[in-house]
């Protein structure tokens, strides 16, 4: 008996589906608008081309005008070796002046004896500030006498740029607010990075480092007018 042939199957091939593109990563979130002059200036990481010179850990040697042998790497190494001071520990304070790396300056400042929360509160802002007016205005160890930043060209290549001190950049801030953005830190900072800051403003934190610079920045411009220079 013959069999049946069984019907060639067609098999049908569907059209390959084109290949997604693959998504770029994000942008990185400018830390400050220039083209607003309103606008606060957002700061953090001391690695950031316009910004990083306003971090405590930006690596800016400056002497001290009580004492110009006394030299401070960092505003950090500063505001943790005045933290030794005002708690009578100067072991620690020198162990704070002979670190390299503002990260252990941080850890060696907790380390500081007799510590008093209450009287650190009381005297922490009045250093920083200190700190801040020595940092901008007695610089060593620098190019013509002063630290010089390299600000991009318009086409963001520094081959464009030009050399400004950290503080006619700080001047060049103008009446902006200062606010370090970072995510970590809501005693020093406001405790969200630049990306989140401005629609989370209800929610931030004391700002106080950003204050402090926006107070030295005053300061300075006060003592430009009065010595007949230009403020910018």
């Amino acid at each position: 008996m013959p069999t049946k042939q069984s019907k060639p199957q067609h098999r049908v091939t569907k059209p390959a589906r084109a290949a997604r593109p693959k998504r770029s990563p994000p942008l990185p979130q400018p830390s400050t608008t220039d083209d607003d002059p309103s606008s606060p200036v957002y700061f953090w990481r001391e690695t950031e081309p316009l910004t990083g010179y306003l971090s405590q850990w930006y690596p800016c040697a400056f002497s001290d005008d009580t004492d110009s042998s006394t030299i401070y790497k960092t505003a950090e190494h500063y505001m943790m070796y005045q933290k030794a001071v005002l708690f009578s520990d100067p072991a620690v304070g020198a162990e704070i002046l002979a670190a390299e790396h503002p990260r252990l300056v941080k850890a060696l400042g907790r380390k500081v004896a007799n510590f008093d929360g209450a009287v650190w509160n009381k005297h922490r802002e009045a250093i920083v500030h200190r700190g801040n007016v020595l940092k901008f205005t007695r610089p060593v160890d620098t190019k013509d006498g002063k630290w010089a930043v390299r600000v991009p060209g318009t086409d963001g290549g520094e081959s464009e740029g030009v050399d400004r001190s950290i503080k006619e950049l700080l001047l060049g801030t103008g009446d902006r607010e200062l606010v370090e953005a970072s995510p970590r830190d809501r005693i020093w900072g406001v405790g969200f990075g630049a990306a989140r800051a401005g629609s989370m403003r209800a929610k931030w934190g004391l700002n106080l480092l950003g204050k402090a610079l926006v107070s030295v920045r005053e300061e300075l411009k006060k003592e430009a007018e009065e010595g007949g220079e230009e403020a910018d």
